[in-house]
């Protein structure tokens, strides 16, 4: 008896067995590939609502700063303000923010954080008064690597220097010298800050100075 016959029977078996393993291969790759683009979406979603949360924390902040400017005609309380938007939004406990005597054409410390008062009392504005006096000259702030100019002496640590104005009148101005040691460089909502600072900052001492002159 021969089993001539039941080959070819065998070969299809065995063929609709491979058919069968391959198509379960492929279902297994488009399954995994299909688990692999959800796990991408889900990655981007989680980015994009990190993203969305620290926009809201931002604007947030910016609110706050805002309100805290601007909630109050003392002169003390506005600087303490500005103090903390420095300290605690952009990250740095040395600070010093000085006013124009427009008549003695020099800059007098208002206030200050974390620096040697005596030796930031006055800067005159001439030739040699660093990057502070360009700043309140020019009324263009200015940030390390952002700007030709190099900090020396002992504004060699200077981060950034904003100018106080009023339109384009400049009243003052807020330097930033060493940021706190977790944070590494300046984001972009610093730069928001420092914009807040320089226009709001000014008219919150300018309404202050209004202020004490109608009382």
């Amino acid at each position: 008896m021969t089993n001539e016959p039941t080959r070819p029977y065998i070969q299809k078996i065995v063929n609709d067995a491979r058919e069968y393993v391959q198509s379960l291969l492929d279902e297994n790759k488009r399954l995994h590939e299909l688990l692999a683009d959800i796990q991408e979406e889900n990655r981007r979603s989680s980015a994009r609502y990190v993203e969305v949360e620290q926009q809201n924390t931002n604007l947030a902040n910016l609110y706050v700063a805002s309100y805290q400017l601007h909630g109050t005609l003392d002169r003390q309380r506005v600087l303490d303000a500005i103090k903390e938007i420095v300290i605690n939004l952009i990250g740095s406990e040395e600070l010093a923010i000085w006013e124009l005597d427009e008549k003695r054409e020099e800059l007098k410390l208002a206030t200050s954080f974390g620096i040697d008062e005596d030796a930031w009392s006055t800067i005159p504005l001439d030739s040699n008064s660093g990057v502070v006096g360009l700043v309140t000259a020019s009324g263009e702030s200015f940030v390390a690597g952002r700007s030709p100019i190099v900090p020396t002496g002992r504004e060699a640590g200077l981060t950034a220097c904003v100018a106080l104005k009023l339109d384009d009148r400049v009243i003052g101005a807020i330097a930033i010298f060493s940021l706190l040691s977790q944070k590494e460089a300046l984001e972009p909502v610093d730069f928001e800050l420092f914009d807040l600072l320089a226009s709001h900052g000014a008219t919150a001492l300018y309404c202050t100075r209004l202020a004490e002159v109608a009382a």
